[in-house]
């Protein structure tokens, strides 16, 4: 029996429950359920006898479009990033972004998680992810054989060991013992849009603010057990053995019946609510988290955050309820039904003309048959055919109504973008576009789409990391390994910092991401050409050339392309880059001493040359000095050798005249000479 507090919150929370959106018989169940009739072509109830009954598939065809078209933007591991709080936090930002994008992209399969949950967005338009720790106990049987009466001690003290169930000494020691085993997991899903409750006025795609929301969970009993909730309470909860939801059961492509017939008590499939709820307890108000059926409350605690992240396709302002692909195409697909049914109905018309006939004169069954050509029996007595049978003519409308479904067609793209008539290639390009005109038509052209991307991001992918990252941070003290990059780390989310800045960075469509790949492209061949001409760690370095590799690796459409080239940051890297640098150094040393020997050989040549030519300019020297004292010598010779001669004749002369003073020979020519 519950006390009458726990009685009162109850009544509340079933109360909060019927008043918000999507409960059985509002009418947004009833706009969920129609949704999905149009998405699977179901027929309308306005089919006529005897008429055509297609339904047109424009809902189906659009969501499927634009789906396809937006999956490209989340394919990658790297959608979302944490802001640093500052240059010291970069790298460490850089990590929880790869530790979270790790745990719900690979870990848990996110892109199918997403993939739901965008659709849902939009045919029935919201989509709900949920970010949580699980812990289930699991409880399973043991048996070992040969256990000697002295081990029973030690058996007890095994991890996980609950309880002996049967110890038979007569069988060689055989022990049977139940054990139980906890396990804390992380996880990301997509929850049914029909099974989420919020309050309709509700104004913000920021969960965390919202006052009440809550999520149905229908589960084996077995389950909510393993889930930690009280045994002797969830054994007392009464079956819920046949689904009402509308909404629910209009996923299904077919009707199908929802009954559950349960093997034993233990698979008996319970209704259960999670419930996140601002009220006060003891004097103080905070969101709890409480756990309830429509007869029992199952768990009360404080909870610190809303574990679930929604968002829209298109925006609906200051409303978290967003619109649909539903509510923009709905018209047009009750047109196309209209024209392909009057089409259709035209064509047989044709083909076999509505006939009058007399009655009694042509037998009923061959006129009203409906084969073409068929034959038509009439009575012997009557003269002229023609006036038992006649055929009115009815006037081929099918060129008209086909330029009417073509129409339909602009309207369509009009309302929910152009994404259809890009996949079927429908777009007429003029022979006279070039490649920039025609870029610019498929630009203009994606608008739509590139905008339903963007809203999903910045409000659905944008929560769910936060979510995520506030999920880890609170509930993990141990080391999480992850694989980023090719390598296992193992952060603890407990110390990590609280991040309320992310950067959500989707795909592109095929047009954008042409143009970003080509530009990628020349940044490459830019730092290359930067590179050769000695600019490296100058205005380009190996980090920035990596980083832009990857980008571009990832607009082209490779899957991972982190396995096809070494993060200059990883262990291996770093050792290259010091044995190249080693390597570099030594060869640098080389270059560096043979050049100092080229310098001291070149010095040694020009000292040689100077030596040769100072050698040269000496024996010049000498040889011009010699010359000149042989040419002084020779005129000095000369001039004593007349000066000898000179002096040799005076000396005969004077002998000669000394000889005729005393032999008084006087020479006539020489009287003058004597006088003086």
């Amino acid at each position: 029996m519950m006390n009458d507090k726990d009685a009162d919150l109850l009544q509340k929370l079933k109360t909060q429950l019927i008043n918000c959106d999507g409960w059985d018989g509002t009418q947004e169940q009833q706009d969920r359920k129609q949704a999905n009739d149009y998405y699977f072509q179901r027929p309308r109830g306005d089919e006529v006898v005897g008429r055509s009954a297609v339904v047109a598939g424009d809902v189906s065809a659009m969501v499927e479009a634009v789906l396809s078209q937006m999956l490209d933007a989340f394919g990658s591991n790297h959608i979302a990033e944490f802001g640093p709080h500052g240059i010291a936090d970069e790298d460490q930002a850089q990590l929880e972004s790869d530790a979270v994008a790790y745990l719900i992209m690979e870990a848990n399969n996110g892109f199918i998680e997403l993939e739901q949950a965008i659709k849902d967005a939009l045919m029935l338009r919201n989509g709900i992810m949920k970010c949580w720790v699980e812990e289930r106990t699991e409880t399973y049987v043991k048996s070992l054989q040969n256990v000697a009466p002295e081990a029973l001690g030690e058996v007890a003290n095994q991890p996980g060991f609950d309880k002996v169930l049967k110890y038979d000494t007569e069988k060689g020691g055989e022990l049977k013992m139940r054990m139980k085993h906890t396990r804390r997991e992380f996880k990301c899903r997509a929850v049914p849009i029909e099974n989420f409750f919020y309050p309709s006025e509700f104004d913000s795609f920021d969960l965390q603010a919202v006052p009440f929301c809550a999520e149905r969970h229908v589960d084996p009993r077995s389950e909510l057990i393993e889930l930690g909730f009280p045994k002797e309470k969830v054994n007392e909860l009464r079956p819920y053995n046949q689904n009402l939801k509308i909404d629910g059961m209009a996923r299904n492509p077919r009707s199908l019946s929802q009954t559950h017939h349960a093997i034993d008590e233990s698979q008996d499939q319970i209704e259960w609510f999670e419930a996140y709820a601002n009220f006060e307890s003891d004097g103080v108000t905070m969101r709890h988290k409480v756990c309830f059926t429509t007869e029992v409350i199952l768990s009360n605690e404080p909870a610190r955050y809303v574990q679930y992240a929604g968002g829209a396709v298109i925006i609906n302002p200051h409303r978290l309820k967003g619109i649909s692909l539903f509510d923009k195409i709905k018209q047009t697909q009750d047109k196309n039904t209209g024209l392909e049914r009057a089409l259709l109905d035209n064509v047989n018309t044709v083909t076999k003309n509505r006939l009058a006939y007399l009655d009694g004169k042509a037998n009923v069954d061959d006129v009203s048959d409906g084969r073409p050509n068929g034959a038509i029996r009439v009575k012997a007595n009557v003269g002229d055919i023609r006036s038992a049978v006649m055929p009115f003519t009815v006037p081929d409308q099918s060129t008209g109504i086909l330029k009417n479904i073509e129409y339909q067609k602009t309207l369509r793209a009009e309302m929910g973008g152009a994404a259809l008539q890009m996949a079927t290639g429908e777009m007429q390009l003029n022979d006279r576009l070039g490649s920039q005109g025609v870029d610019r038509m498929y630009s203009v052209q994606e608008a739509l789409s590139a905008l339903l991307t963007k809203n999903i991001a910045q409000t659905l992918i944008r929560s769910l990391f936060l979510l995520a990252h506030a999920t880890l941070r609170e509930f993990y003290n141990e080391p999480v390994p992850v694989k980023i990059d090719g390598n296992w780390q193992q952060p603890i989310p407990s110390k990590w910092p609280e991040r309320r800045c992310v950067t959500v960075k989707p795909g592109m469509s095929p047009g954008e991401r042409s143009r970003k790949a080509s530009a990628l492209q020349n940044i490459l061949q830019s730092q290359i050409a930067l590179a050769d001409k000695g600019m490296d760690e100058v205005l380009v370095n190996i980090d920035g050339f990596y980083k832009c590799l990857m980008d571009w690796g990832r607009m082209v459409e490779v899957q991972n392309p982190e396995q096809y080239f070494r993060n200059p940051q990883s262990d291996e890297a770093k050792q290259a880059m010091q044995s190249k640098q080693a390597e570099a150094q030594k060869q640098t040393q080389m270059r560096q001493a043979l050049m100092q020997q080229a310098i001291g050989l070149e010095q040694l040549r020009l000292g040689f040359d100077k030596y040769k030519q100072d050698s040269e300019l000496q024996f010049k020297y000498y040889d011009a000095v010699l010359g000149a004292e042989v040419e002084e010598a020779k005129i000095a010779g000369k001039a004593t050798t007349e000066l000898v001669k000179a002096k040799a004749h005076g000396s005969r002369e004077a002998k000669a005249g000394g000889a005729a003073v005393e032999g008084q020979p006087a020479a006539a020519g020489n009287s003058g000479g004597t006088a003086g």
